[in-house]
């Protein structure tokens, strides 16, 4: 089921809600959003449903779209432990379902991502998801965050271009392609406020 001209599937990892998005390159160094959205696990349900529901989406996901890679957020252990195992546990799942069809898996800290899609390492969140509006060209900011968190993995792979030096798995920096692609998003909004501007003066 893998295809090496298919979307990346980025995962943003959660056990309650774990984002998903699939990211093409469109040509012209712009890429576009196949799909986007949010597995949701109800907290009242036994782990092992919830598990197997997760389990089962995902595997469902890449067996539609059939990526060429698949970015996940890297578990960072310092955060709030209860967080921390819902993360590992989805990226656990989200990585077994990539395995099983022969999908590479490129690992992504928040602090890589956000270097990525904004030129800048500590961006917050609505930052991050702002940018992946404009370097999508979508209208408005992907919601819920949790999709919107995933198509930025899935951004920040299309760029690495490192996945084949690493072979199947690994982690990556942000690649200079990724920064260019970021400056000419700003610079076509920045052109479009300014047209809006003059027309208003007119």
């Amino acid at each position: 089921m893998f295809d090496p001209d298919g979307p990346v599937l980025g995962i943003d990892p959660g056990v309650s809600r774990c984002g998903y998005g699939l990211v093409l390159r469109a040509g012209g160094g712009r890429f576009r959003a196949v799909s986007y959205g949010v597995i949701t696990t109800r907290p009242a349900d036994p782990m092992p449903e919830r598990l197997v529901t997760v389990a089962t989406e995902l595997e469902a996901l890449v067996a539609e779209h059939r990526p060429s890679a698949m970015a996940v957020e890297r578990v960072l252990f310092q955060s709030n432990a209860r967080t921390a195992m819902s993360v590992g546990q989805a990226n656990g799942l989200a990585q077994v379902a990539a395995a099983r069809a022969g999908v590479p898996v490129v690992e992504y800290s928040p602090n890589e991502v956000k270097l990525a899609v904004t030129g800048h390492g500590a961006a917050g969140k609505a930052q991050v998801q702002e940018m992946v509006a404009r370097l999508l060209g979508l209208a408005e900011v992907p919601r819920p965050p949790d999709a919107a968190d995933a198509l930025a993995l899935a951004l920040t792979h299309s760029w690495s271009g490192r996945l084949a030096a690493q072979g199947a798995t690994g982690s990556a920096s942000a690649a200079p392609g990724l920064t260019r692609a970021v400056e000419a998003a700003i610079a076509r909004d920045d052109t479009r406020r300014t047209r809006r501007t003059g027309s208003e003066v007119a």
